[in-house]
């Protein structure tokens, strides 16, 4: 982003000049003061940010205001205010078109060049974020599924409404007991999500995040398998695009990520080793991770592999080196034998043992960000993060009496895992993605080196 004194020239204006059905408004946008006093501040907006991560527990934003009134000094802003926005069109596609966040912090207040004006930035976030840094879970459960466990902590200790999460909350395999002593909500929430397996899935990688809507507990691999919201591309403006087109284009991209070659390896992308330490009966299990017999188990989102299976020099492909990735566990395969070891921290029933989850979560997670890609659209208020998108990118070669045709390695089918809305003042609107997948659009083959052209294209 680019500084607050230059924040009017960050977006564009819609395609074209026209607002299309994804385009949204700020009708109201209120403080509410400790004492329960409300301030109009709509006038006051200069650019409004809002941002889901799912990685993150919340969701969170920004608002940048002109204050000519001495806001802060009026208000006496200390934290404790809220945020009442009404939208116009609601974020999400939800019904539910006012939404009410905390402030938490004024980090910036930046003159504008006149003596009597400047730009205040004030940050917001979901209240629930900060009842869980107030609030403390002691409690035991026993023989429940972990689903029902994070949305009873939900329910009991941050008083979200149950009907909120209906649909939301993915259903898990197996039966756990667990002992939670003196855990924030949220990182009771983390923790347990380690050894969350979804009901008749593969692996371990459910992840727990809040959208618009609500807060969320679902799988990579479900959310993988979800069809495309829409299909984005990145290609040259032309005077005879239609609406349509307009509002489908990649304005800019950004490749985050291709290949880390260094960090597959040291992540446990393709093969890592998990050693469990039981030291009840004195012995030690090493469980091998390996990515190709998982892909034949799981598969993956465009039914590709991320694996090079090209040897090093020592003969070995990078899923057959698992040493090179090690992780140090105590087991838990004694625990329902021993009250005294029961009664700890996240002992675990029936037969559902690290073995079975920490070398498929280890390469799940490290996988989901194999390629990453940021890009620009047209705002788009309907598009939230666990939603999947087609992009299509052209390519920079061209065939023989053809113009420009597909990049099939890079173009596909993502996971949205980061979404920012920018909305600003004059009516620009723009959304910024972060979109993610585990496997590339086609299977690695060979390249024709021959057919490149590198002397003729160096010349150009």
């Amino acid at each position: 982003m680019a500084e607050i004194t230059d924040t009017t020239d960050t977006i564009e204006s819609p395609p074209g000049g026209f607002y299309g059905p994804q385009d949204i408004s700020i009708d109201k946008l209120n403080i509410i003061t400790a004492s329960g006093s409300e301030a109009d501040v709509k006038k006051l907006l200069i650019e409004f940010s809002y941002y889901e991560d799912i990685y993150s527990f919340v969701v969170s934003g920004y608002i940048i205001l002109r204050d000519a009134v001495g806001l802060v000094e009026k208000l006496q802003l200390t934290g404790k205010e809220y945020i009442r926005i009404t939208f116009g069109k609601a974020l999400g596609a939800s019904t539910n078109n006012e939404k009410t966040y905390r402030l938490y912090t004024i980090p910036k207040r930046t003159p504008t060049g006149s003596m009597d004006q400047e730009f205040i930035k004030l940050y917001f976030c979901s209240e629930e974020l900060l009842l869980s840094e107030q609030t403390k879970v002691t409690q035991s459960y026993s023989g429940k599924q972990i689903d029902y466990i994070i949305a009873d902590i939900l329910f009991s200790k941050l008083k979200i409404n149950p009907n909120n999460l209906a649909g939301r909350i993915q259903r898990t395999q197996g039966l756990y007991d667990f002992n939670i002593v003196a855990k924030k909500p949220f990182e009771a929430i983390s923790w347990m999500s380690n050894y969350a397996q979804p009901a008749g899935g593969v692996g371990a990688d459910m992840l727990f995040f809040e959208t618009f809507d609500g807060f969320n507990f679902k799988s990579l691999r479900n959310m993988y398998k979800q069809p495309a919201y829409k299909t984005y591309k990145y290609q040259q403006k032309n005077l005879n695009q239609t609406m349509e087109d307009k509002l489908t284009s990649v304005l800019e991209y950004e490749f985050i990520r291709t290949f880390n070659s260094l960090d597959d390896i040291n992540s446990g992308t393709f093969a890592n080793r998990l050693i469990s330490l039981n030291p009840l009966n004195r012995t030690v299990k090493v469980t091998d991770f390996d990515y190709q017999k998982y892909l034949g188990q799981a598969g993956s989102m465009n039914g590709t592999s991320a694996l090079s299976l090209a040897p090093n020099r020592l003969g070995k492909t990078q899923n057959q080196t698992p040493e090179a990735k090690l992780k140090l566990q105590f087991g838990n395969s004694e625990l329902k034998k021993r009250d005294y070891l029961a009664a700890g921290q996240g002992s675990i029933a029936q037969d559902i043992f690290v073995e079975n989850f920490v070398p498929n979560r280890t390469s799940q997670l490290a996988l989901a960000s194999f390629t990453k890609i940021k890009i620009k659209i047209p705002g788009d208020s309907n598009i939230t993060v666990g939603k999947t998108i087609n992009f299509n990118l052209f390519s920079l070669s061209v065939g023989e009496g053809e113009g420009k045709k597909l990049d099939t390695y890079y173009s596909g089918k993502y996971l949205v895992t980061a979404v920012r809305h920018i909305i600003q003042s004059q009516g620009a609107f723009q959304t910024i993605l972060e979109i993610s997948r585990e496997s590339p659009a086609t299977n690695f083959s060979p390249a024709n080196v021959s057919s490149l052209n590198i002397k003729e294209a160096a010349s150009e």
